[in-house]
């Protein structure tokens, strides 16, 4: 992990992990944070949605993995705190 969860981020992963996985499909990812492949596609090609990772980058068809600690960090990092 490049940048080290909050302990809030922490909790969500250790209740996430045992269900995903530590990586995770596109299909599996889609799921988690409740958006359709599709979404998900146009979301990477606009550069928002959690961090990937391309496992055949030469290839333009390079299967697209998501790491668990990224996904659990877009669905805390876009909560708005209220008072």
């Amino acid at each position: 992990m490049n940048k080290l969860l909050t302990e809030e981020q922490r909790e969500l992963y250790s209740l996430m992990l045992p269900i995903y996985g530590a990586i995770l499909s596109q299909k599996e990812t889609a799921g988690a944070i409740k958006k359709s492949l599709p979404t998900l596609y146009r979301m990477r090609e606009q550069g928002i949605g959690p961090a990937y990772k391309k496992l055949d980058s030469k290839s333009k068809n390079g299967t697209v993995t998501y790491p668990l600690q990224e996904i659990v960090r877009y669905l805390t990092e876009s909560n708005v705190k209220t008072a």
